[in-house]
């Protein structure tokens, strides 16, 4: 995949999950400080955020964790493998849904197995 291509879906899952949060911050009427900086505030805002993770939802929450996952994945360069049949996962199926974490065939068979 090209940087440009994984600079867009980082975008993506980025975006999602600042919505996500914010979903919990209206849920505890709770705003994040808009001028965090440093290593520091940075830190203080991650804790933060995993407190706030405990009032999301099932559905949000594996949401959630999926898309740490991808975006971890584009940090470890690993991003867009299927984990299943190791083959690469689709742009177009990506920029769907960036925290795919299966190509369409596998994602189908997954499916059917449940």
């Amino acid at each position: 995949m090209k940087k440009k291509q994984i600079s867009q879906i980082k975008e993506i899952l980025v975006s999602k999950r600042s919505d996500l949060l914010d979903i919990v911050s209206r849920k505890k009427h709770y705003d994040l400080p808009d001028n965090e900086v440093g290593d520091e505030m940075d830190s203080a805002s991650h804790s933060v955020e995993k407190e706030m993770l405990f009032e999301l939802t099932n559905n949000e929450k594996n949401m959630f964790d999926s898309i740490e996952a991808s975006l971890r994945k584009i940090e470890k360069s690993k991003y867009g493998i299927c984990e299943l049949c190791r083959k690469t996962i689709s742009f177009k199926r990506l920029k769907a849904m960036p925290w795919a974490r299966y190509c369409i065939n596998c994602q189908k068979k997954f499916e059917a197995s449940d």
